[in-house]
């Protein structure tokens, strides 16, 4: 008979104790590695902005510390000696790759740490400008070069203009200098033009301010658009009378037509009716006609009857006969 004896001991793996022990060992250690990787990144954030500004950074925690200070003399002694380091190990719950990052952070702030105790600040200068953009690498001369006067500005820029002015040709001055700055038709409130009533020749023109504001008024864009707009309602209208005239004349020949259908509806009633009448006239007149036959066939064979025992009685054989009865 077997021993089952697995379940007694106190390193059994299926036990429900060492199961919970586990998970709870595993709970913590998952807690604290989380709890070590936030402090590390809020150290690692503070090191850099520090060194953005141009500060110094401030100094590692004592683990940090500890773990550089045994790489540096680990190195220091393979550098000094065979060139062998002391094999770093694996922290719990940390694979490969977690391994070799920590390694890497741990190296690179060495070196930083390593540049920062050589580097003294030259300036406190702050990292945004005027203007709210970030500068890294800009010093306060550039900065104060790039922060300049605007009203300076514009009027160096306004002189510069009037000089070119001279020389040059823009398109704006086609028309002549300021003369698209501001057209006649943007002004809101124009002074009224007091023309002479006069032609060219001095002669009197009592039709010259019609012709102008006529002119004004066909060289006005917003007129011309108005016009447009116009033409193009009076276009709808046009078509929407010729649709309804359409409509209408549509409307006009289908009661033409349905008035038509039913005349000839009503025609063909009427001589279906006319014609089953002459056939019952005429079969009438037929069984009239029939019966006066048949009256005067017997009428005839009646009369021959009678004319028959007329000429029978006549006759002297008939009157022997009928004395040799009376006899």
């Amino acid at each position: 008979m077997p021993l089952h004896l697995l379940g007694k001991k106190s390193w059994n793996v299926y036990n429900a104790d060492n199961i919970a022990r586990v998970r709870r060992d595993e709970a913590a250690a998952k807690a604290a590695e989380e709890a070590e990787e936030q402090r590390m990144q809020e150290v690692d954030a503070q090191r850099r902005l520090a060194i953005l500004r141009g500060e110094t950074p401030p100094p590692l925690p004592e683990s940090d510390e500890a773990d550089a200070g045994r790489a540096s003399k680990s190195t220091e002694r393979s550098d000094a000696h065979t060139g062998s380091t002391r094999r770093r190990r694996k922290r719990p719950g940390e694979d490969d790759t977690d391994f070799e990052l920590r390694l890497a952070v741990e190296r690179s702030d060495m070196a930083v740490v390593a540049l920062e105790s050589t580097r003294k600040p030259t300036s406190s200068a702050p990292i945004t400008d005027h203007a709210g953009h970030i500068d890294l690498f800009g010093d306060e001369r550039t900065r104060a070069h790039a922060e300049k006067n605007d009203e300076a500005e514009k009027e160096a820029k306004k002189k510069r203009r009037e000089y070119e002015d001279q020389y040059t040709m823009r398109f704006s001055n086609a028309a002549g200098k300021d003369g698209l700055n501001k057209p006649w038709y943007s002004q809101t409130e124009q002074a009224a033009i007091d023309l002479l009533p006069k032609d060219v020749w001095g002669n009197e023109d009592p039709r010259r301010k019609e012709r102008d504001s006529q002119r004004i008024a066909e060289n006005d864009p917003l007129a011309m658009m108005k016009k447009g707009a116009s033409r193009v309602r009076e276009l709808k209208q046009e078509r929407k009378k010729h649709q309804q005239e359409r409509d209408e004349e549509l409307r006009q020949l289908k009661k033409d037509n349905d008035r038509r259908d039913r005349r000839r509806k009503r025609e063909e009633r009427g001589s279906a009716e006319d014609s089953r009448h002459g056939e019952s006239s005429r079969s009438r007149h037929r069984s009239r006609e029939g019966r006066d036959d048949h009256y005067r066939d017997r009428d005839s064979r009646s009369r021959h009857g009678e004319e028959r025992r007329r000429d029978r009685s006549r006759s002297p054989n008939h009157r022997r006969h009928r004395r040799r009865h009376d006899d």
